[in-house]
């Protein structure tokens, strides 16, 4: 999905979910020219949460 926005560099923000945003970096191999974050976080509690990715323009 990364790709399809021609995004070449991620801002990879993690809350609740046991996720290392170096190794996702590198394992995206971004080769675009936007920089982009992503926001990667658990919704809800107990066994109904799922984890939920926003792709957002970064902040200036």
């Amino acid at each position: 999905m990364l790709s399809a926005l021609d995004c070449g560099a991620a801002e990879i923000l993690v809350r609740g979910v046991a996720i290392d945003p170096d190794a996702l970096r590198r394992r995206l191999r971004l080769r675009g020219s936007r920089p982009l974050a992503v926001v990667i976080t658990r919704i809800g509690a107990g066994s109904l949460s799922h984890v939920t990715a926003y792709v957002c323009r970064p902040s200036r």
